[in-house]
This record gives C-alpha cells, structure tokens and sequence, in this order.
C-alpha cells in the first residue's frame, strides 16, 4: 500500500503495465478469461481474445494500484486532472436532490469512479461485500470512507440502504458480477442468460426514484478515466415485479454495450456465466 502511494503516477502505470504482463505470463486464470471471451465474442478469432485477455490483466493491475493512491488524489484535489465525466453531468445534476441510483459495472476504475462521482457530487453510498480477512475489509473500508464513498455491506440490514435513499442520497450499485438465484433474474449477456441482480432495480421501482447508468474508462493518449452517465429507458409495467424485470434488463444490456466499447477494460477473469438456469450444465 505505501509502495504504491510513494510512487509519481507515470511510474506507477508503468508498474501496473508489468505486473498485467506478468499476470499474462503465469496465465492468471486463463481459462475463464478465454471462455467469456469465446462467449461473449464468438466472431474475433485467437489473436484477438489473446490481446484483449492481456490488456484486461493491465487494467485488473491498475484499479488495484491505483486503488491505495486513490484518498491522495481526492485531498490533493489531482482528481479533477485524471478523472472526467464526458457527458451525462447534467442528468445527476438534475436529480441528486431527490434521491438516486446509480448502477455500474466492473469495467474501467470503478474505484476510481466512485471517488470521482463523490468528488464531483458530493458523498456516495455504496454497496460492498464484506471481506472475509477483518484487517483487509479494515484497509478497504478505510481507503474508501477517505476517497468520499460511504459503504454499506451486503450483510448489514437493507433498511440503510432505503434509508440513505429517503435521504436523498446517491447509491451506487456494481450489478455485472454472478449471484444466487434468489437475488437475481436471468436476462442476456451478450446473448446467454445470466443471473443479474434486481435490487436495485426494485428500489427504484418501489420508492420511485431514478436510476441511471455510470461507467469509466482508462484514456491510453492522456492516461485519464473518463466517465460517462446516461438514462436507462424500460418499459413501466402495470406490476413493479415485471417493471423490476424491464430495469434489469435494460441496465445489462447497458453494461454489455460499455463493453463491447472498451472489452480491454472488461473484468474477465470472473465467472460471469456460473450459475445456470435449472437444467442446464456449468460453463466453467
């Protein structure tokens, strides 16, 4: 951690560099990194995914690099020059008085980009899971609250959540990773169903408050993360269950979009496609 922060920025990218390089050589899951690309990405032949599989173990290295040096960049204010948000601003403008919810996925900085919407508006909430290592969950928690992102575990009661949004807070939500089947609902991914939780779409539904979409990307020419917001259009549903359903499925195809934009930047190593609807077999 303090290796990181005693790092100047250009050395540190540089050190995230060799350690993706590295990842690369000792093959760092490379099997589940090669299966979601033949999922997701069935037309690129090998050199391609082999490119696209290594410049995401890159990206992987600089969120965790990057990570520790994140509470300086916000005290320092360095933020505002390497972190962006393109367009969209003027949709959380709009409506970060009244309560909302952002949800993103693991593309980009997605650390970074907490910090950067924190920085931009104001505090953040956050949903994380708890890591089973106290001392580590102590670091993460604590290099979080610093960069302006307050969290709320998965294990901690749901009514935090409700309530920091009847207070007219921003939540933000990573909604790409796989779960159990009574979080979720199955919807395409890049055209194979896979479990997508519904929480947040739920919230959105039942305490009507809007719900937008946020994600960031690593800028090779200035070496910056740019964000970008947008509204996610669904159909309304005369039963919130099925409206729940309609937001679900437009926030991944959402996020699937984001990636087919920046698949370098993908978290590929994770088992995205694991659980299966009933009857069908595993994938990994």
């Amino acid at each position: 951690m303090n290796y990181c922060r005693k790092l100047d920025r250009d050395k540190l990218l540089k050190r995230s560099e060799q350690l993706g390089n590295l990842l690369w050589r000792l093959g760092y899951r490379k099997e589940v990194v090669f299966k979601n690309l033949d999922i997701a990405f069935p037309e690129k032949d090998r050199s391609w995914k082999e490119n696209v599989a290594k410049k995401s173990l890159i990206n992987i290295s600089r969120v965790l690099l990057e990570f520790p040096r994140t509470p300086d960049y916000v005290k320092s204010g360095e933020i505002e020059n390497i972190f962006s948000i393109e367009s969209g601003k003027e949709l959380i403008e709009q409506y970060k008085d009244e309560g909302l919810i952002l949800v993103t996925g693991h593309i980009g900085n997605w650390e970074l980009l907490g910090a950067g919407l924190s920085w931009n508006f104001g505090e953040i909430n956050a949903l994380a899971y708890r890591q089973k290592t106290e001392v580590i969950n102590k670091v993460l928690t604590r290099i979080r609250n610093a960069s302006g992102i307050r969290i709320i575990y998965h294990n901690e009661p749901k009514k935090k959540l409700i309530r920091a949004l009847k207070d007219r807070k921003i939540l933000v939500f990573l909604v790409d990773q796989n779960t159990i089947r009574k979080r979720g609902i199955f919807v395409e991914f890049f055209g194979v169903p896979a479990i997508t939780v519904t929480f947040p779409a739920k919230l959105a539904v039942k305490y009507k408050k809007p719900i937008l979409f946020v994600y960031s990307y690593f800028d090779e020419k200035t070496k910056t993360y740019k964000s970008e917001i947008s509204k996610i259009n669904f159909l309304i549903d005369k039963d919130e269950e099925e409206t729940a359903c309609n937001i679900v499925r437009a926030y991944t195809k959402k996020i699937e979009e984001a990636v087919r934009k920046h698949p370098d930047q993908y978290l590929w190593t994770h088992k995205r496609w694991k659980t299966r609807p009933k009857g069908e077999k595993s994938i990994y």
